[in-house]
Parts: C-alpha cells; sequence; structure tokens
C-alpha cells in the first residue's frame, strides 16, 4: 500500500535521515535520485575510533558487522587479514580497503553462519548487539548525539513524513527524543526487525525486505516515487 504523504501543497515531503554524517549524506543522495522525498539530515551517532591495542596472534579472519568497524580497522592497521562482513554495502566497504571478504545476507544471525570455527576476531563498536566470537574487539565509540534544531523543530510542527532508521541504537535514541504528544507522527522506515522493536509500540513502522540499504531505498521509492 503507498503511503500517502502530508507534505503542504507546493512542497516536497521530508524524509529525516538519522546516520552518521558521511553515511546520511551519501543516501541522501540516493533518495533525492529514486524519491520526491527532501532529506533532512540529523546525525543520531558519532564514530570515534578507541585508543586499543590490537593483537593478532592466532587471527586468521576477521568479522564486521558495520562499515564503521572496517573503516576504523583500516585507519589501525596495514593488515589485509579475510573478512566475514555481515552484508553486500560492508563487503563493499572493506573489499575497496584492501580486504578479500565473504559476504552474509545482512543480519549477525546470518554472518554467524558463515564465520569460520576458530581464529576468527570480530571488531565492533562499543555498542554491540551480539558478539560472534570469544576474540573480540571494541574498536569505536558510537557516542550519543542529540537532533538538531532544525529536526528536533519540524518534527514539533509535523513537518517531517518520514524518519529512516538503520540500527537499534539509532532508534532508540530518537525514541528519547521524540517532541512529547505530536499531533501526528512520521512513518518509520527501518532496515531490520531488530531497529522496529527499538521504537515506540503503535508506532507506523515499514520495514525493509531485506537488511540493507537499498531494499530501504526500493522502499522509500514505492511510497514516494520521483
Amino acid at each position: 500500500m503507498s503511503y500517502a504523504p502530508r507534505a503542504a501543497k507546493g512542497s516536497l515531503p521530508r524524509l529525516l535521515i538519522t546516520r552518521a554524517r558521511a553515511q546520511a549524506e551519501g543516501f541522501a543522495d540516493e533518495v533525492r535520485t529514486a524519491t520526491s522525498l527532501s532529506p533532512v539530515i540529523s546525525p543520531m551517532q558519532k564514530m570515534r575510533d578507541l585508543a586499543v591495542t590490537l593483537d593478532l596472534s592466532g587471527i586468521t579472519a576477521l568479522a564486521f558487522t558495520s562499515k564503521n568497524g572496517v573503516e576504523a580497522f583500516a585507519r589501525m592497521s596495514d593488515i589485509r587479514l579475510p573478512a566475514y562482513c555481515v552484508g553486500t554495502a560492508t563487503a563493499a566497504r572493506a573489499q575497496a580497503l584492501g580486504f578479500a571478504v565473504q559476504a552474509a545476507s545482512g543480519t549477525a544471525d546470518d554472518l554467524a553462519e558463515i564465520l569460520p570455527k576458530s581464529g576468527v576476531l570480530h571488531l565492533h563498536g562499543k555498542h554491540v548487539r551480539r558478539i560472534l566470537s570469544p576474540n573480540h574487539l571494541a574498536i569505536y565509540d558510537q557516542r550519543a548525539l542529540p537532533l538538531s534544531a532544525v529536526a528536533h523543530a519540524l518534527l514539533a510542527e509535523n513537518a517531517i513524513d518520514a524518519v529512516a532508521l538503520f540500527s537499534p541504537r539509532s532508534a532508540a535514541l530518537f525514541a528519547e527524543n521524540l517532541p512529547e504528544n505530536p499531533t501526528t507522527k512520521p512513518v518509520f522506515y527501518v532496515l531490520s526487525e531488530a531497529v522496529a522493536a527499538a521504537l515506540p509500540k503503535g508506532a507506523d513502522i515499514r520495514i525493509a525486505a531485506t537488511p540493507g540499504t537499498k531494499a530501504l531505498l526500493r522502499l522509500l521509492s514505492a511510497d514516494f516515487p520521483a
């Protein structure tokens, strides 16, 4: 069923994007091309590398559950062990940085199924939902950010039609920042069931067919065609 936008006559419906800045800007460019939405960017998290000691003794492969982990490791080390990645976007980033990659189908459960039985180091953020190996290390922090003043004002004015959410943590942070008692609520477009579960009960939620940005973009394009 197609969603009927609430935007005022003569203006484009607005999509709030809560990803980290660099990823949000890339997704916003795709949104402008594939949909009739006007993106508003307000990151809910900022990535920061942690000061850690990498010990790769006995490690023969790396597991990554996000592009952030791939990029953080690449900044810390020139070593390029085989990389097992949660999905195609993470795998593409790892390959671009010189890793030989294998991609799972988009969830941590999918990734766990393809990992070798031993010798794997799971590199992840400080806030992580699932550890995939006895050998694991947090190499970056996802620092919480408040909604921007612009985003908060637009939400309070019921001027945001849709919100794109990519992780359970971003969804939970966004829920904490929602204005109280809005007269109307935006539709949430989310990457997975896990992201949806972090939103308040009764929220209007659309879940991507597969946990990837391309599937989420197709969902948005179906409801807000260009």
